[in-house]
């Protein structure tokens, strides 16, 4: 597909050659006609009452307009180009403005919905667009806050009675089946977690989250973490593949717990086999990757509520580590953190 630079500058030299074709035929049509009716008159000095009086023949008029159609050709090739040059020219400065805007709302996002376009120096259309789209985003920034502060608001609630459930249950222990009560609890802890994570959410979506980076040790840190995982890996007949090299990194280690406990929970919950972690440093960062196959059949589809990723992605991005997540070619299911080391 075109530009639309260059569609601009197709039709600016489109319409200097519909100009020139016109004015050039109409031309000739008048010249051909003045030629073939002009009488012309020669007189000489000697004999004053002497005149030669005559007419252009049809080969004369053929060649002079003729030279008329050459000389137009050899000229309108250049002036054609110069028209699309100049067409291209004029295209992309007017244009300038629109480039600038699309440049700002690419940097616009959930963290930042309070920015705008600013297209102060642009005509009035190009203005005219920008301020309807500063008043779309207001409307965005505003319908966002207020759904966030709602699930915030419920997620909070729900704090509270889930916790007197639980005590509830746990006080009654021995009035309730204990099958049942255990059930009762998993539930309970299972509803609490995603309170939580709602909480986590919503705080650091909107840019909330209060990290305290410092320099740590990330094979540390991932290990503690893995130390615990194994334990639940254990009880589902699975295990943990750790390995790892000397590797720091600049980082809050309690939200890097929260974001390690995310992904290792993922590889839990919508996993198989065998969990592979592996730390080490590349290229001046700090690299943590986990591994692990997809759960084959309908289980694997339906399990979850995409809330995990997404808090994932927000908590890597208020802490500045690039997570890149997805299949391999393999068939695995691969997370990788990358942490700047410290003095990066």
């Amino acid at each position: 597909m075109k530009s639309l630079r260059l569609r601009v500058a197709l039709w600016f030299a489109a319409s200097v050659a519909a100009v020139m074709v016109v004015f050039v035929g109409v031309t000739f049509l008048h010249l051909r006609h003045e030629l073939r009716i002009e009488k012309w008159e020669r007189t000489q000095e000697r004999n004053a009452d002497w005149a030669l009086h005559g007419s252009y023949s049809e080969s004369e008029v053929a060649d002079i307009v003729g030279e008329l159609w050459s000389l137009s050709l050899l000229y309108a090739t250049p002036v054609l180009l110069l028209a699309m040059a100049a067409g291209y020219v004029v295209a992309r400065r007017a244009f300038r403005p629109v480039e600038e805007m699309n440049r700002q709302l690419q940097g616009i996002g959930a963290r930042n919905l309070g920015a705008r376009v600013d297209v102060t120096r642009a005509d009035h259309e190009i203005r005219a667009i920008g301020e309807n789209i500063n008043g779309l985003l207001v409307r965005l920034e505003t319908s966002f806050q207020q759904l966030s502060d709602f699930s915030a608001q419920v997620a909070h609630e729900l704090r509270t009675p889930l916790t007197l459930m639980r005590l509830q249950i746990e006080e009654a222990a021995g009035r309730i089946e204990p099958t049942l009560a255990e059930s009762m609890q998993e539930e309970l802890k299972r509803l609490s977690d995603y309170v939580d994570q709602c909480l986590l959410l919503a705080t650091a979506e909107q840019g909330r989250l209060q990290t305290q980076p410092a320099p740590l040790d990330l094979r540390e840190v991932v290990g503690d973490v893995v130390e615990a995982y194994a334990l639940l890996a254990r009880e589902e007949h699975r295990s943990i593949d750790w390995a790892a090299s000397e590797a720091t990194a600049h980082a809050d280690p309690r939200y890097l717990r929260q974001l390690l406990h995310v992904v290792l929970s993922n590889a839990l919950r919508h996993g198989e086999g065998t969990i592979v972690v592996r730390v080490r440093t590349e290229a001046g960062s700090a690299i943590c990757q986990v591994l692990n196959r997809v759960r084959s059949g309908p289980a694997a589809t339906s399990a979850g509520n995409g809330i995990g990723l997404r808090l994932a992605r927000a908590l890597a991005t208020a802490l500045a580590v690039e997570l890149t997540a997805g299949p391999t070619a393999e068939g695995q299911f691969a997370a990788s953190l990358r942490l700047r080391s410290p003095g990066r």
